[in-house]
Order: structure tokens, then sequence, then C-alpha cells
């Protein structure tokens, strides 16, 4: 058996790589409103998930903007088990294989192309995002999630880093141009 290869990217928009938890799935007290829901993938498996009510729109916003990409534990399960309850296309994202210590898949997968990389703050096992002068990486606030996210601000983000006066730094919940108390 070949070792699994993501789906290359379409390299018509920049890229969004995007986690699970806290992202999408929001656990422990929330700041938004969330419903929760029975999602299963393949029927294999069943779990009750909390999803922000405004997370399918904050999705297809997305999507208008971005090419998604999953990079989460929930790997070749999450657009199966996502995609009705988050109103997803029938052909699935490409997923990234990689859990922990994503920051090198992401940057081999986008090979040069903009990226922004949506997680929680547990994602590398580090309390701070690291600094990047290739894409942008946000850690959500966990009681917002995919609320929090404004598409325009993230594209002004990953746009700024093909400026010459674009100073690389990180973008974390504390300093996202998207972040709201």
């Amino acid at each position: 058996m070949s070792k699994y290869e993501p789906r290359p990217a379409l390299r018509e928009k920049p890229l969004l790589v995007l986690g699970i938890s806290d992202v999408i799935v929001l656990e422990g007290d929330t700041r938004v409103p969330t419903s929760t829901h029975h999602i299963s993938a393949w029927g294999k498996w069943v779990r009750d998930v909390a999803i922000a009510d405004d997370a399918p729109a904050r999705i297809k916003e997305l999507s208008e903007v971005f090419e998604i990409v999953w990079a989460s534990e929930w790997g070749h399960n999450a657009h199966t088990a996502f995609r009705a309850v988050l109103d997803l296309p029938e052909t699935p994202w490409a997923f990234l294989p990689v859990q922990f210590d994503k920051l090198a898949t992401i940057r081999a997968y986008a090979d040069g192309w903009p990226w922004v990389w949506v997680d929680d703050e547990l994602a590398d096992l580090a309390a701070e995002p690291p600094i990047c002068a290739d894409g942008v990486v946000i850690r959500v606030d966990p009681r917002i999630g995919i609320s929090g996210l404004i598409p325009a601000d993230l594209l002004a983000a990953v746009q700024a880093l093909g400026s010459p006066n674009a100073t690389a730094h990180p973008v974390s919940e504390n300093n996202a141009p998207n972040h709201k108390e």
C-alpha cells in the first residue's frame, strides 16, 4: 500500500488550512450560540458535538475566497462527518495527514502558494503561534471558534505577505484582525 498523498491544491485561491477542535467543534464555555449535532462518518461511529450556529454561513463565506483544506485529528473523516451540518460541497476538500506539528506539512503542501492556517492553541503544543513569513497563523479563541473569523480580514492578511512593506508576524487570538471580545 502506498503512502497517502493529499490531492494537489487547485491554486485558484489562497489556501485556508482548517483545524476542527475549538474551530468547528466547540467544547466548554462558549461565547456564541451553539447547537449540538449528531455526526457520523459512513455510519461507523457517532458523536455529539457543539457547533456555532453561524458556522455554516462562515464556512460558505470562507470558501468563496479560499481553497479550504482540512488539517486535524479528524483526518479523512472531517469532510464526511461535517458535510451535512456545515452544508459542505459533495466533493470532499483535501485533507493533510497530520495531527501535530502541522507547520512543515502545511508549508510543503502550499509549496509557495499563499496560505492561512486556522487552528486551536494546542495544535502544535506551543503557547505562541510560530512567526511565518510565508503564511498567516490564526489561533482562534476556543469560546468562539470559526465565528470570530472575518474572511476579508484573513484575505487581507495573506495578501499583505506579498507586500514588500509587510512585516512577518504571528496572528493569534489576541492580535488577529478578526478578534472580537
